[in-house]
């Protein structure tokens, strides 16, 4: 039998209002409260809650980043000139231009969605790493740099390998009764609200199935380990699309020489400008007055919300979406889903929660979940040390 577990299961978009609103997780300890989460999508989130730093701090906000220079892309500009130029095959630069990112060993979660192939190059990506191993970023510590510090065993599940595989081999892995650390992510959940939405019958079959893979899991240690702490949280809430706003279109026709006069990046709820040429700003500025979907983010707000960039890389406008609205169509898509985040993180669909089975000390948002995880590996390393002396 295993001495003590840490047992940790991170469900994407697990949000506060979603698991208030169902009984399903009542075999856990209640949240005191939601937990907040940070401005952006989990291209922000994740590192947040894994460093405890804001965006501005640890250097991931949006997927994706203005970088011409050093643009992973760069070197694909002859492929794309010749697929997405002249033979007008978008979809097979993107896969093309994926494949060869892949091989050259980048590891982070990316998708190209539907990014036009001649804009790639004036981007770059944030996350060039795996987030859920150690070393993950250069000068701050995540939960992962802890456990391999201290020599512990652990094993972790992510998005790269089919989610019912995930789970069998973590019942395995727990059974054995040899890792200290257990870590397993799921996105099924934010998936499944996106194409039906949060209050769906999907959705709370989903989250019920949650429920009771967790409780499955926390029984199973109980009976393998002397003492288990089983922590359950997402990286942000979600709220269901109530309005619908195509911003690029007019974006687009306002004629500018992209990316000669200004560069944009239409994410979903989200829009970021870049501007080269006077008088651009300008009519920016007008149709975002005009649009209706949300609101400039200035840069006091920004910096309140930790994601303001004196190099501006991750924009010199932003324009983000009101809770509910979504911005279709867009760099992500041509079709609205149910739901969506990425809004403001003091929204009420923005939080997320924290669940487990002991007391431990309050988690206001999720840069307080990272350091709790490092927290609980050094005294699981105490404990070992102590005993080994006795």
């Amino acid at each position: 039998m295993g001495e003590r577990l840490l047992l940790i299961i991170m469900i994407d978009a697990l949000g506060h209002r979603l698991v208030a609103e169902n009984d399903d997780f009542g075999f856990l300890s209640a949240p005191e409260g939601p937990v907040q989460s940070v401005c952006g999508y989990s291209s922000a989130c994740i590192p947040s809650l894994l460093t405890g730093r804001l965006p501005a701090e640890h250097g991931h906000w949006g997927m994706y980043l203005r970088d011409p220079v050093r643009s992973v892309f760069k070197p694909y500009r002859p492929l794309i000139a010749l697929t997405a130029g002249l033979l007008r095959r978008e979809w097979l630069t993107r896969r093309l231009i994926t494949r060869g990112l892949h091989r050259r060993g980048i590891r982070g979660y990316f998708c190209l969605y539907e990014i036009p192939a001649r804009l790639l190059p004036e981007f770059d990506l944030c996350q060039l790493r795996d987030l859920f191993a150690p070393q993950a970023f250069a000068r701050l510590e995540t939960p992962f740099d802890v456990v391999q510090q201290l020599g512990l065993p652990y094993r972790v599940w992510g998005w790269r390998t089919p989610e019912e595989e995930n789970r069998t081999q973590l019942r395995q892995a727990i059974r054995a009764g040899s890792a200290s650390m257990l870590f397993f992510y799921s996105p099924v959940l934010d998936a499944v609200m996106h194409k039906h939405g949060t209050r769906s019958a999907e959705t709370r079959a989903c989250l019920a199935d949650f429920a009771a893979f967790t409780r499955g899991c926390l029984e199973d240690a109980q009976a393998s380990y002397r003492e288990v702490h089983l922590l359950v949280f997402g990286d942000h809430g979600m709220a269901d699309v109530t309005g619908v706003h195509d911003l690029l279109t007019p974006i687009e026709a306002l004629g500018a020489r992209v990316p000669r006069d200004m560069l944009y990046f239409v994410d979903s709820t989200m829009a970021r400008f870049w501007f080269f040429r006077g008088g651009w700003r300008e009519k920016v500025t007008a149709l975002l007055g005009e649009c209706g979907a949300g609101r400039v983010l200035d840069d006091e707000e920004c910096r309140r919300l930790g994601v303001y960039y004196a190099d501006h890389r991750y924009g010199e406008l932003i324009y983000l979406a009101d809770p509910g609205k979504i911005l279709v169509p867009s760099f992500m898509g041509v079709t609205a889903p149910k739901a969506m985040h990425g809004y403001h993180p003091e929204d009420v669909d923005s939080a997320t929660l924290l669940l487990g089975n002991f007391d431990r000390p309050r988690v206001k948002t999720i840069m307080g979940i990272g350091p709790l995880l490092g927290a609980e590996l050094r005294e699981i390393a105490g404990s070992r040390g102590a005993g080994e002396g006795a």
